[in-house]
């Protein structure tokens, strides 16, 4: 892992003043190791192992998710992109069986 982040729990006491119980909280982005450090905390350990073996992204993960929205289509890019991403999230949420064990 290349940069171990640390989240800390949802929620917890406040001060006055204080906006959140822990720094790790504000401080967030589209970043891969805070998408990967999100996931640890909430135990999705299937995501996990599609990310680090560079099945998807971790950002097309986190859109899955709800965590974030994709920006505005332009125009200016690739028309086929959100077929490969539609088609890498599909392949992993409903894998294909094997033919060969079918066979007996």
């Amino acid at each position: 892992m290349d940069d171990e982040l640390r989240l800390g729990r949802h929620g917890g006491p406040r001060r006055k003043g204080q906006r959140a119980s822990n720094g790790s909280l504000v401080k967030h982005g589209a970043g891969r190791g805070y998408i990967l450090a999100r996931l640890r905390r909430e135990g999705l350990t299937d995501w996990i192992a599609a990310i680090e073996a560079r099945k998807v992204s971790a950002f097309a993960v986190a859109v899955e998710l709800g965590w974030f929205t994709r920006p505005p289509i332009r125009g200016t890019g690739s028309q086929n992109a959100a077929r490969t991403r539609n088609w890498q999230l599909h392949r992993l949420l409903y894998p294909r069986p094997n033919p060969k064990a079918l066979i007996g």
